[in-house]
């Protein structure tokens, strides 16, 4: 409802700026400004020509048209709002008597705009549905035993198997992370878009997952829309042992490695067990502790007991000029490497993307190589 909201207000401002606020036939008005509507009313379509919001039954390649689009129309929207506030203050500053430009081709400057935000519409799309490229990190830890560093954790996050992407994308994610020779996989949520018995065989991928110590992951808040308790017992069939406020112990080289997980912050609402770290880290032992957690708000809270947190969820904010709303909801997380006093919270921007929203500008997806590595503070 709230996107929908949104993006009626994209639609009411796009059209009085781009149309009837310029010089055009009344008929170019009308046909552009229906376009617009059609264009904004994205979520509508996928409900009643798709039968879902979230995972429409609709052809990949309209879906991909249509988000193409979206992205566009969201472009266009704040490059019109910087020109239209751009003509204010030239307004404001000729009537008090400051030489401002005179003659500006507003039409041909906004006809400019529409095809400056479709070319950043369509490869914002692109972004978001091409095979990530790894991307290293290091995680630097007070006192880390010497056995633990170099270890090696690969993160994927927020895959949203469905609509767009499928089982051969997933396979290629698949091979590039195995490539990365990890000794833990580490998978912080939100897999897929769909029933079980409709897309369980486009996951089958992460069967090939491999790595050295196991493959660990937590439940998404989009697992719950879509029947948690089926794609707990399907994740775990593809041998991804998922933590529900619950740890594993690791040893490592002599060295112990603790790895807990809780299920997502939405999961009460849908009459599961609510996240609870201290009973995920009930009769753990007192050794590094790391955690998946999909959503990051709650993560200075939560490092207070353990040194390392790894969260997704926010898609790095999905263009670069929203990432300051999103990391407002998130308690201002929103992606990459925050550390705090030793702890360390890596948000992961995304490895695939919502089809609900699928653009990205200025924010790639990532296969994450994080390599624990001793603080350079530490006494030598």
């Amino acid at each position: 409802m709230i996107l929908q909201i949104a993006s009626v207000i994209i639609f009411l401002f796009v059209s009085l700026s781009l149309f009837f606020r310029t010089a055009c036939p009344l008929g170019v008005k009308v046909a552009g400004s229906l376009l617009v509507l059609i264009v904004s009313m994205k979520y509508a379509i996928y409900h009643f020509l798709g039968g879902a919001f979230f995972s429409p039954e609709l052809p990949r390649y309209f879906l991909l048209v249509m988000e193409a689009l979206y992205g566009s129309l969201i472009m266009l929207f704040f490059l019109l709002l910087l020109f239209d506030l751009y003509l204010a203050g030239n307004w404001i500053l000729g009537h008090s008597g400051i030489p401002v430009p005179q003659r500006i081709p507003k039409g041909a400057i906004k006809c400019g705009l529409v095809g400056i935000a479709l070319c950043l519409g369509i490869w914002g799309t692109w972004e978001s549905v091409r095979v990530p490229t790894p991307k290293t990190v290091e995680l630097h830890v007070p006192n880390l035993p010497q056995g633990l560093e170099g270890t090696r954790i690969v993160q994927l996050s927020d895959l949203h198997i469905g609509p767009l992407l499928k089982k051969d994308w997933l396979a290629e994610v698949v091979q590039r992370t195995n490539a990365l020779k990890p000794d833990i996989i580490a998978m912080t949520g939100d897999y897929v878009d769909g029933h079980v018995n409709h897309i369980a065989g486009e996951l089958s991928p992460l069967a090939d997952l491999n790595a050295r110590y196991g493959v660990y992951g937590v439940t998404g808040n989009h697992e719950y829309y879509w029947n948690a308790t089926e794609w707990i017992k399907a994740l775990e069939k593809l041998q991804v042992n998922i933590l529900n406020n619950e740890h594993k112990t690791i040893a490592i080289n002599d060295h112990t490695l603790v790895i807990a997980g809780i299920p997502d912050l939405v999961a009460d609402r849908y009459g599961f067990e609510p996240a609870n770290l201290p009973k995920a880290l009930y009769g753990a032992p007192e050794s590094l502790r790391l955690l998946l957690s999909h959503q990051p708000k709650n993560a200075r809270e939560y490092l207070e007991d353990v040194d390392i947190q790894l969260s997704g969820h926010t898609h790095g904010g999905l263009m670069f000029f929203l990432r300051p709303l999103i990391a407002r909801f998130n308690n201002g997380f929103v992606s990459n490497l925050y550390a705090d006093g030793g702890k360390n919270i890596y948000v992961s921007p995304g490895t695939g993307l919502w089809n609900g929203f699928s653009s990205r500008i200025g924010v790639p997806s990532e296969i994450t190589l994080l390599v624990l590595k001793k603080s350079v503070q530490d006494p030598q």
